[in-house]
């Protein structure tokens, strides 16, 4: 039998800290690759200025290339690392709401 998920405001801050230390080692990269995303050194024949297109196109081409990617993958990173924020913060938000409504109110002497 598996046990509950548990998502304290403290798990849930370091979720979102791993997640933006994941998604700046990715912009790390990405910017690496799109520094050096132009090849050369194929050559000056039609097959070694094709291979040469054809690998630039891999490396920072549109839809499908490893910058493409490695954006999509920082794109659910950060969007992961806000879920965490905000879960931690409505947990918060609701523990502080359900313990107003748990104490007894002051009708003003009955």
């Amino acid at each position: 039998m598996s046990k509950p998920l548990r998502v304290t405001p403290e798990s849930a801050a370091a979720c979102a800290r791993s997640c933006e230390t994941y998604s700046n080692e990715l912009r790390s990269l990405h910017e690496f690759v799109t520094n050096r995303g132009n090849l050369s050194g194929f050559g000056t024949l039609p097959s070694g200025i094709a291979l040469n297109a054809k690998y630039t196109e891999l490396t920072s081409g549109e839809t499908g290339s490893l910058t493409a990617m490695l954006q999509g993958h920082i794109d659910i990173v950060t969007k992961l690392a806000d879920t965490f924020r905000r879960m931690g913060e409505q947990y918060v938000e609701t523990d502080d709401a359900v313990a107003a409504s748990l104490r007894p109110s002051d009708t003003g002497g009955r």
